[in-house]
């Protein structure tokens, strides 16, 4: 493994992590800010959550990217192409609940199915040999 992939593998894993509950409770907490919850609400706290949810989700699967590329480039693949799959079934998805169980899902859906993927993704690189 280069320097550089060492060095920037050591950052990234000192970088904070955010549990599914902090999640949750930063969904909670901007609905409470508003005080009353509506479409427009929830769609606008399911955005920002979401938002922090995909940083993390890409600053985890980076450094299992890095990590596989460097001992085993077939994993390395695998996980590229299995989280370009979850993305189109994210998009897909939440495309379907948008126009089936209301607006707010275009919004609340990729929220919640982020924060999933996080402890997904967390799980791997916690467990990779």
């Amino acid at each position: 493994m280069s320097m550089p992939s060492k060095y920037l593998i050591t950052t990234l894993s000192l970088l904070p992590l955010t549990s599914w509950a902090d999640y949750d409770k930063q969904y909670q907490d901007c609905l409470d800010a508003y005080g009353t919850t509506n479409n427009s609400v929830v769609s606008v706290c399911a955005q920002e959550v979401s938002a922090k949810a995909k940083r993390e989700m890409n600053h985890i699967y980076q450094q299992l990217f890095l990590r596989y590329k460097a001992s085993a480039q077939e994993d390395a693949q695998q996980l590229e192409t299995t989280q370009k799959a979850w993305l189109s079934y994210r998009n897909g998805q939440c495309e379907l609940q948008g126009r089936r169980v209301g607006s707010p899902m275009y919004h609340y859906c990729p929220m919640k199915m982020n924060i999933e993927r996080v402890s997904e993704l967390q799980f791997l690189l916690d467990n990779s040999l």
